[in-house]
């Protein structure tokens, strides 16, 4: 019977659909035979879901990230701490996510300091080009 599910209802009246031992019509969880297996599993599952969270050590020097350069430094020490094991790579996944965050950031600042110099640019022309302007039209004073 590859592939069948448990035939057992759950405490809650509904079908069990866990897949079912092989050779039999019940899943590991109802076999009175296995409780111990059962309760075993039980243990393996909450433990492996209640790990604490993956962290650096303290010591981890604080790295500067103002510019792509510095970040895309970051970037290849994580993904060589990872290949060598150092770090957890759900650390680095973070560390990646994050990062990109942080370049598009970096890119948006940039953009907007650029964009000031020019606007600070037109305004110096035109208001050196009004000036121009009066100083070629005649006084009607005089």
């Amino acid at each position: 019977m590859p592939n069948s599910k448990c035939q057992s209802l759950r405490k809650d009246g509904q079908a069990c659909g866990a897949d079912a031992q092989t050779g039999k019509s019940i899943c590991i969880f109802h076999d009175p035979e296995r409780s111990g297996d059962a309760i075993r599993a039980r243990r393996a599952g909450g433990t492996a879901r209640s790990k604490p969270a993956s962290v650096v050590s303290l010591d981890t020097p604080k790295q500067t990230l103002r510019s792509v350069k510095e970040v895309s430094s970051l970037l290849g020490e994580s993904i060589n701490q990872v290949r060598r094991g150092e770090i957890d790579p759900r650390i680095a996944n973070t560390v990646g996510y994050l990062s990109a965050i942080l370049l598009k950031a970096l890119e948006q600042g940039e953009i907007e300091e650029r964009l000031s110099k020019i606007e600070a640019a037109l305004a110096k022309e035109k208001g050196s080009g009004k000036e121009a302007i009066n100083e070629s039209k005649p006084n009607k004073t005089n």
